[in-house]
């Protein structure tokens, strides 16, 4: 298994020396107008990234991303950010190296190593930089968890059959992974809840959860510490997630993926549990005629750590629309969220309910440039939040407007 610090290690040396390698960067400038309550960057419980005492400008994303050809079959990718809400400022997003041996007929096979998100997105456009949604500004509930507590840390196979090579009017492939680390994933489920967010977590960055009775010295779990590092290996044991898609030229893509980091409820480390977590996850993107793109997602899963102290069933879906509107493309996402505790304390309410909507719209002013606007609307409630003296009830607006340079 490769660690952490050897496939970094690795993808540094490669871009390094790397004749061919290629250096893209993203610049993200914010100006932003909210009403929400604290926010969960914040040690609150609000749903999105800027509340009510956010700055009004400020760098959303500042990323960095280069690409190595090795040789005619390896390939490399190290992506950084930059961010004043990261724990070190700059911190690693994606680091990997890539073996695409030379097809022998219809089935074209890749093996990953290193650091990168797991397939589970059909907001993100993989081949661009910075893991951002497409169409929108915001990600989904579901995107917005990925983005901060999952990584594939370890080594992703996958094989995909073309169809144009096996006369068939359908591609179709299969995926494997075994990964290390993860074992914190549910975390911030349990007790911080979903988000809708851009908010993208680095290797080594730190989240910090609300500071809730549970897990203060004085509370049924003290060995909790509130600060969590998302991408960390608690119980020494290996998660793994399969999956398969079929697409239909690029008219309709489907996706299902089970995920399973095979947790360790009872180990504790350097104040940090092992979760058992594990989720299934579908997808579909249809693009019937007249230039409209239509995607859902759905996650279903549950998680649970010690001895039934917390346990947690959860569940989110979207959908969204999109569709060209004068020089640019309008979306409009619609978001639906919950958690269901039923572990042995009762001082320790999880339960959530929660819906979103997000109406946003896309001008691009040049090859490099774009400028983006979304207005967003997040109402859930959530009786934890008494805890902290919030609200259980909360509606949260914003209004954000996105100038992109891509370069």
């Amino acid at each position: 298994m490769i660690t952490p610090s050897r496939s970094l290690a690795l993808v540094l040396f490669a871009a390094g020396c790397a004749h061919a390698a290629e250096w893209r960067g993203l610049l993200d400038v914010r100006a932003v107008d909210s009403d929400a309550s604290r926010s969960f960057l914040d040690s609150g419980m609000g749903k999105t990234r800027y509340d009510a005492d956010s700055p009004r400008f400020s760098i959303g994303q500042a990323v960095l991303h280069g690409d190595a050809d090795l040789t005619d079959t390896i390939s490399g990718s190290l992506e950084l950010s930059a961010d004043q809400q990261h724990r070190g400022v700059v911190d690693v997003r994606e680091a990997w190296l890539a073996w695409n041996p030379v097809p022998a007929g219809a089935w074209k096979t890749r093996v990953k190593a290193g650091f990168f998100f797991p397939p589970t997105s059909v907001e993100i456009d993989y081949d661009s930089i910075g893991w951002v949604p497409k169409h929108t500004i915001s990600s989904s509930a579901i995107n917005s968890w990925i983005g901060e507590e999952l990584r594939t840390n370890g080594v992703e196979w996958s094989a995909r059959r073309l169809g144009r090579y096996a006369d068939a009017p359908y591609d179709v492939g299969v995926l494997a992974a075994v990964y290390t680390g993860n074992d914190p994933a549910g975390t911030l489920l349990a007790w911080r809840g979903w988000s809708i967010s851009d908010r993208i977590a680095g290797r080594f960055d730190t989240v910090k959860l609300p500071d809730l009775p549970v897990y203060r010295r004085s509370g049924p779990i003290p060995r909790q510490w509130r600060d969590i590092h998302p991408f960390r290996e608690v119980d020494g044991r290996l998660g793994y997630y399969v999956g398969a898609n079929v697409n239909l030229g690029t008219r309709l893509e489907l996706a299902a993926l089970h995920y399973d980091n095979r947790g360790d409820p009872l180990v504790v480390k350097d104040w940090q549990y092992s979760w058992r977590t594990r989720f299934d996850h579908v997808s579909a993107v249809w693009r019937p005629r007249g230039q409209w793109e239509l995607a859902m997602q759905v996650v279903r899963g549950d998680t649970l750590m010690g001895a039934n102290a917390v346990a947690l069933d959860y569940q989110s879906w979207f959908a969204l629309a999109s569709h060209p509107l004068g020089p640019g493309t309008a979306a409009v996402r619609y978001d639906r969220f919950r958690t269901r505790g039923h572990d042995v304390l009762p001082q320790d309410p999880n339960d959530e309910n929660g819906h979103g909507v997000a109406l946003a719209y896309h001008w691009p002013l040049s090859d490099s440039l774009s400028l983006m606007s979304e207005a967003l609307l997040v109402r859930s409630e959530r009786s934890a939040r008494r805890l902290i003296a919030e609200a259980p009830l909360q509606s949260e607006r914003s209004l954000t407007a996105s100038l992109r340079w891509q370069f």
